[in-house]
């Protein structure tokens, strides 16, 4: 009789199994510990080989792929489950949500091999992690491809990289992101009938309250709150810098430094800009390096609200042992007449000030979005430096000169920063070049 209840029992659990392995959602709920929302359950069961999650801030988009990435691999040997995102950064956000999941449940039993970018699993299958660089992606073989922030990834390496991937697989393409530009395969495939499609506001998140949206309304421009939390493509026309232009300045091979320890002297030509915030604006600094090509945004360092002026001039001084600046330029507008005094009694005789005046930020900003257009402009993927050059507005006075601005609710401190860090470096050959030519 024991043996009779013990085969029903054995029998019982394989069938349990089964129907794990059958449903992602179940698989979530028994295995993961996670009760998914209605729209996750959805996005989870869906088994469409090419799919897109458009998806407001805090509505668990990363959440949601993840399960769907672990239930593939763990029930399916052999696969290769390739995340890629516009830098190495934003690619191991999603890799930690996932290894978070693997390493606290039971499934950590069937890790042979774990690294800060790869997991294999006893099945087989194995889950890699990669920035969308063109060298690094090149000869994978992945049976599902999640592309994170998708709408900063340049298109090519979309369509002529990653869909490669699926070709002898029948493999599966997710592509998930906040809303970002239209002239990009994101937005085509947000509206290709051949795509699964999942727009999600933030507002049906059972977790947001309409207290917390109302909140962020009053800190984000119109446009910005429509894109992060109602997931919807928007775009000012007033934006001196289109969103277009600004994906097309993005380069996954470049990572973003932000901090100076542990940070080599570096060799080049290097250029910087620091904007001096005012009671609510924020300090920034910022490093250009500039070879033959380009002007390549290498640094960027925004201080807290109220981080004392010395304390900003003592980094400078730090940075220029790091980067050899050749030029820094400084808001000269405020405080700025007296800081530039005070880094020069440092012995930074490369320090300057700028003046802001109407002129002068056309001069600058021009000369950013020239370099833009020319595409001899290169920075990583930062999302709130994107934002900040997009939502920079511009107007004509009557007597037909330029005037900036940006909206209540949103800052500008990254882009100025930016800006005067290439206008510092305008004039000046790259030495690197004087010397092959000599």
């Amino acid at each position: 009789m024991k043996g009779r209840e013990l085969e029903v029992e054995e029998g019982s659990r394989e069938a349990k199994l089964k129907k794990i392995r059958g449903d992602p959602v179940l698989f979530a709920e028994v295995v993961l510990g996670v009760k998914p929302f209605r729209y996750q359950e959805k996005l989870l069961r869906d088994q469409s080989k090419r799919l897109v999650a458009c998806m407001g801030r805090q509505t668990g988009k990363t959440t949601t792929i993840a399960i769907k990435a672990v239930h593939f691999a763990f029930c399916n040997a052999d696969v290769t489950v390739l995340i890629t995102a516009p830098s190495r950064r934003q690619s191991i956000i999603m890799f930690s949500k996932i290894a978070g999941f693997i390493f606290r449940t039971v499934l950590r039993r069937s890790v042979i091999r774990s690294t800060q970018t790869t997991i294999q699993l006893s099945n087989g299958s194995e889950i890699i992690a990669l920035p969308c660089s063109g060298h690094l992606l090149r000869g994978f073989t992945a049976q599902m491809v999640i592309v994170d922030e998708a709408s900063y990834i340049p298109e090519e390496v979309i369509t002529n990289i990653l869909y490669p991937m699926l070709a002898t697989t029948n493999g599966s393409l997710i592509l998930l992101s906040t809303p970002w530009g239209k002239d990009h395969f994101f937005y085509r495939a947000f509206v290709d009938p051949d795509f699964s499609v999942y727009r999600v506001k933030s507002s049906e998140c059972p977790l947001i309250s309409e207290k917390f949206l109302k909140k962020q309304r009053e800190f984000m421009t119109t446009e910005t709150y429509r894109m992060e939390y109602e997931a919807e493509f928007v775009e000012a026309a007033t934006s001196y810098f289109p969103q277009d232009l600004i994906r097309s300045c993005i380069d996954p091979e470049l990572e973003l430094e932000r901090d100076l320890e542990g940070l080599a002297r570096q060799e080049g030509d290097f250029y910087a800009g620091c904007d001096l915030g005012k009671l609510q604006d924020y300090s920034v600094f910022a490093v250009v390096q500039k070879t033959r090509d380009h002007i390549k945004l290498v640094f960027l360092r925004e201080f807290p609200l109220e981080t004392s002026y010395s304390s900003i001039i003592g980094f400078m001084v730090q940075a220029n042992k790091k980067f050899n600046l050749r030029r820094i330029l400084i808001d000269r507008s405020g405080v700025g007449e007296v800081a530039i005094e005070e880094i020069k009694a440092q012995g930074l005789a490369n320090a300057e000030g700028q003046s802001f005046t109407m002129q002068s930020k056309a001069e600058m900003l021009a000369n950013l979005r020239v370099k833009m257009e020319q595409g001899a402009f290169k920075m990583p993927y930062n999302h709130r430096l994107c934002q900040q050059i997009n939502e920079q507005r511009y107007e004509y006075t009557k007597s037909g000169k330029l005037m900036f601005w940006h909206p209540p609710n949103s800052h500008d401190d990254q882009l100025w920063a930016l800006a005067l860090a290439c206008y510092a470096s305008k004039d000046d050959e790259p030495r690197g070049v004087l010397a092959r030519a000599w």
